[in-house]
């Protein structure tokens, strides 16, 4: 609330760029060389899908800060023309956009897109309320992340992208 403080800025920009944090069965990257170097160990191409302005600089500024460059879509819309032009590895989805919402976004994606050209989706969503997770799983989203979006869950995310990827990889080899 205004007048902001200088204490309370500080402390929700810390929160906010934090890379602290645990998620059950990955390790977490705890130092910022670490997250440098993420891109370079995890190379990936990412949309990020997000109709506000200063939300698409933060999230934009925690990917370069990885060293990720992500492409920005403004709606759902915009996203499914995006991921027919260009094959994506993550499609970080906003949930409430104009136009088109993210889960209508991402039924149409999974609907469309040839299996093999499927970006993980991940929900970015700031109405964490009981029964949303299930809603984006249930709409075809891989993963999900609550607003403001804190680093270390989103690296955990993005490494959750190497574990499911490298899971997909192991199936097909044995289907061979």
């Amino acid at each position: 609330s205004k007048p902001v403080k200088a204490s309370r800025l500080h402390d929700v920009l810390s929160d906010l760029f934090s890379i602290q944090g645990s998620v059950s069965g990955s390790r977490v990257i705890e130092n910022s060389d670490e997250i440098i170097l993420l891109a370079r160990t995890l190379p990936l191409r990412i949309l990020l899908v997000e109709d506000n302005a200063t939300n698409q600089k933060l999230a934009r500024l925690m990917l370069a800060r990885m060293g990720y460059a992500a492409d920005v879509a403004g709606n759902g819309i915009e996203a499914i023309e995006a991921v027919r032009r260009q094959t994506y590895d993550i499609v970080l989805m906003d949930m409430q956009m104009p136009e088109m919402d993210g889960l209508e976004a991402t039924q149409k994606i999974r609907r469309d897109l040839p299996e093999k050209t499927q970006p993980r989706i991940i929900a970015m969503t700031a109405n964490a309320m009981q029964g949303d997770r299930e809603r984006c799983l249930q709409a075809g989203m891989d993963d999900y992340l609550s607003k403001p979006i804190r680093v270390g869950d989103l690296v955990a995310a993005l490494q959750r992208y190497r574990k499911a990827s490298a899971s997909a990889q192991s199936y097909e080899r044995q289907q061979r």
